[in-house]
Order: C-alpha cells, then structure tokens, then sequence
C-alpha cells in the first residue's frame, strides 16, 4: 500500500501543441499503455465529493487506487488489487482494500453499489525535468480523443512556476482543465441525455 499526497499541474492541448510538445521534449522516449477503470455508485456518490475511485491496468499489473481532496493537491491511496476490471461490474465490497472502504464509509458511500462505469486508455510519456515529472498523454475514451500535460511536483509553488515556464515556450496560458476521471464522467452524461 501507499498512500502519497499527489500535486500537479495539467494542461489540456490541443493536438499541434500535443505534437509540439512531443518534438521538444519526449522524441527519444519511448511511450507505454495503460487502461483506467472508473468506479462510482449509479448516482455518481464519489463524483460529487470531488473525489475518484479507478482500477489501473499496466502491463498486465492492477492497481486500485483512491483519489480525494486535501489541502493541497489531491491524497492518493494505491494498492495492488486482484479485481480483474470489466465494464458494468459491481465491486464485491469484501475486495476493496481496508483503507479505501474506510475512506468511502467517511463519504456515506454505500459500498454495495460501486460499479465499474467505463474505461480510459492513455498512450503515456513521461520525463523527468527539474527533478519532477513532464507526463504527455494522449487519451480516448467513450468515442473521444483528447491530449494533456501533466507536471508532477514536490513543491507547490515552485512547480507552478516551472510549469508555466514550460507553457510559455509554447505560447500558452495555464487553464486548469477537469481532471480525466471528470472529463470522462461529462462525456458520459452528455451522451446519456443526447
């Protein structure tokens, strides 16, 4: 188990700047795959504490990990997890680990209705920079495509300067975007009500 306090930066990018981007600093860096399971309740419980549940599949290794609001950033619980994810499956309440059903329980998540709701899969690069991590992503997911940078720091205010740095050689002001887990959740919705 570890339980970390994640703080990053992100950017969405449009496609020329996705490919700019990636001349400049990941053309020798080789990318890897890796799939996202969302998790949440039917009415959406975990969504609306601003919080992420997900089942990550990487090279054949499964990670459930829990994503809720700290002060800064976000605390980020990650374990192992033998739940093989497939669409539309309940969460046996008996697999989640301890920590993660002791943080739902805070939430009055009913633990009985966690179901897997959809998937995202990322094409990753990843760099280290400044002694933090550049992350490029290109997304899909519910018949969408989109493209991120992500900077992954140690220190706050700090890693903001250097991430609007690295924006600035590309002619870009920082715009907080949704994170993927809301991005695909409005994709969802937006599809469920056309």
């Amino acid at each position: 188990m570890a339980t970390n306090n994640e703080i990053e930066f992100k950017q969405l990018l449009t496609e020329a700047q996705y490919n700019a981007i990636h001349k400049i600093y990941f053309r020798e860096i080789e990318s890897f795959k890796q799939t996202n399971y969302y998790i949440d309740t039917p009415d959406f419980d975990l969504k609306n504490h601003k919080s992420a549940l997900r089942i990550r599949v990487k090279d054949e290794y499964l990670e459930m990990t829990l994503k809720i609001p700290a002060e800064v950033g976000l605390t980020e619980y990650n374990f192992e997890t033998h739940i093989v994810p497939k669409l539309d499956k309940l969460i046996p309440e008996q697999s989640l680990p301890s920590e993660i059903a002791d943080q739902l329980i805070k939430m009055d998540i009913d633990l009985s209705q966690l179901i897997i709701l959809g998937s995202l899969k990322t094409e990753r690069l990843e760099k280290e920079i400044n002694g933090n991590l550049l992350v490029l992503d290109k997304s899909t997911y519910l018949d969408c495509e989109d493209y991120e940078l992500e900077y992954e720091v140690e220190d706050y205010d700090e890693g903001l300067i250097q991430f609007k740095s690295i924006l600035e050689k590309f002619d870009m002001k920082h715009e907080i975007p949704s994170n993927k887990v809301q991005r695909f959740f409005d994709r969802k919705s937006n599809l469920y009500h056309n």
